[in-house]
């Protein structure tokens, strides 16, 4: 398990996936889905999956989940990204991001994701293509 703090980036690694960071991905990504359909069964409650979290004065401001899921060689997968549409464009999306390549450099292997597509300049930034 990584550190439980990135204080530099103000990240936070946590353990388990909690009701703000669900309602954070369904806010953000499930428009038009049913309530439920945030949670990913099968996933959030695997012991290797890691939740990478940034706060703004306490409050969830961005989420990810990072799952293991190998696919051409890398070992992780990006899911649940999501940024509160009231801290967008501040960099926090790329701090995430950048923060879950270290870890997975550090492990020794890459990360795969697919992106919305509002969301893919911001990966390529980050090095995606």
């Amino acid at each position: 398990m990584p550190p439980a703090t990135d204080v530099k980036n103000g990240l936070v690694w946590e353990e388990s996936v909690d009701q703000a960071h669900l309602d954070l991905r369904f806010e953000v990504l499930r428009e038009g889905l049913p309530r439920g359909s945030e949670h990913y069964p099968g996933i959030d409650e695997d012991a290797r999956t890691r939740f990478l979290c940034a706060y703004e004065g306490g409050n969830l401001v961005g989420c990810s989940t990072l799952q293991t899921d190998e696919r051409e060689g890398c070992r992780f997968r990006i899911r649940g990204m999501a940024v509160s549409p009231d801290f967008r464009n501040r960099g926090i999306g790329s701090r995430i991001v950048k923060r879950l390549q270290k870890y997975a450099s550090e492990q020794g292997t890459g990360i795969w994701c697919n992106a919305r597509i509002r969301a893919v300049p911001m990966y390529k930034r980050c090095g995606f293509v």
